[in-house]
């Protein structure tokens, strides 16, 4: 039994190592999508704006943005989860 003591401490730290380095790097991962994510509310922000200042050509723009935008928004949550698995 002395032996199966010995050999069981250096690996549970072990363990405890790793699962600590998987913990930062998903933390940083979530860190980073957040980053992504307010970077991509911002662009879209900014093109919401031109889109509104464009407003000339009313129904044309707005219809152009309601087929667009969620094509866009899918590719977007699709490369989200190729990038996340």
């Amino acid at each position: 039994m002395r032996v199966l003591k010995n050999n069981v401490v250096p690996i549970l730290i072990s363990f405890l190592i790793v699962g600590l380095v998987f913990t930062i790097l998903f933390m940083m991962k979530g860190f980073l999508l957040q980053l992504i994510g307010g970077a991509a509310l911002i662009i879209v922000t900014a093109v919401f704006c031109i889109f509104c200042g464009l407003y000339l050509f009313g129904n044309i723009v707005w219809g152009v943005i309601g087929l667009v935008a969620p094509i866009i928004g899918l590719l977007l949550i699709i490369g989200i989860f190729m990038w996340i698995f």
